[in-house]
């Protein structure tokens, strides 16, 4: 029995270790997987960090996009506001110039007409005294009848 005694201890040991060896790695594999959920929860708390970190650098790169669309808006507006005060500038200088035109041919009209109304007045003048001139010829002046009456 001495012998049968060795071969069970042999078969306990053996047992024994293959449990072991099985509790072992059933721990080991639990104790991985642990470190596997601590480090996938690390690695989800790290990308949720991202995760934020990307939200706030979008809302910066947001508001640096819509910060400079306003300036373009502005810029623009500010660029119809100076094209429209040009047309209207350059409308004023064509009505002005136009005017200054219209100004130049009404006195020049009006010089000619002058020229023309005091060559006609001073032919006309001409015509009147020369017309009195002969009038006065044919009258009989003072001189006649203080003559005709002493004689």
């Amino acid at each position: 029995m001495f012998w049968r005694k060795n071969d069970t201890e042999e078969t306990i040991k053996k047992t024994v270790e293959r449990i072991l060896r099985s509790v072992l790695f059933n721990a080991e594999t639990t104790l991985g997987k642990i470190k596997t959920i601590a480090d996938l929860n690390q690695e989800v708390h790290g990308l949720r960090e991202a995760a934020e970190t990307a939200k706030i650098e979008k809302g910066r790169v947001d508001e640096e996009r819509a910060k400079k669309d306003r300036e373009i808006e502005h810029k623009v507006g500010l660029e119809r506001t100076r094209q429209k005060f040009e047309t209207e500038q350059a409308k004023r200088e064509a009505t002005v110039t136009v005017r200054e035109e219209n100004l130049t041919a009404d006195r020049k009209r009006f010089e000619e007409q002058m020229d023309f109304q005091n060559e006609r007045f001073t032919e006309e003048v001409t015509y009147l005294k020369d017309m009195v001139g002969q009038v006065l010829k044919r009258l009989p002046d003072a001189s006649i009848y203080t003559e005709v009456k002493s004689g």
